[in-house]
């Protein structure tokens, strides 16, 4: 058995990364540096996200791509 440490970390802090722009404009992970960390005032938010992602209802969402896909889905 074999596990891949990028997946790993990527369960342990969430399925979404999260990146910021700092004062040079460009891209950084937050929490990469260790200074940069982000607070969520609403703390239910993480349980929400954890329980659409896990519950794979964002299988459900339908745009217009798939609709041309199979005509069928209305988006």
């Amino acid at each position: 058995m074999a596990i891949d440490i990028k997946d790993w970390k990527r369960v342990i802090h969430g399925p979404f990364p999260l990146y910021t722009k700092d004062a040079t404009r460009s891209w950084k992970l937050v929490g990469s540096e260790g200074s940069n960390r982000l607070s969520i005032k609403e703390p239910s938010a993480n349980i929400l996200l954890l329980d659409y992602v896990s519950s794979e209802k964002w299988k459900d969402i339908i745009d217009f791509d798939d609709h041309l896909d199979d005509i069928s889905k209305q988006f």
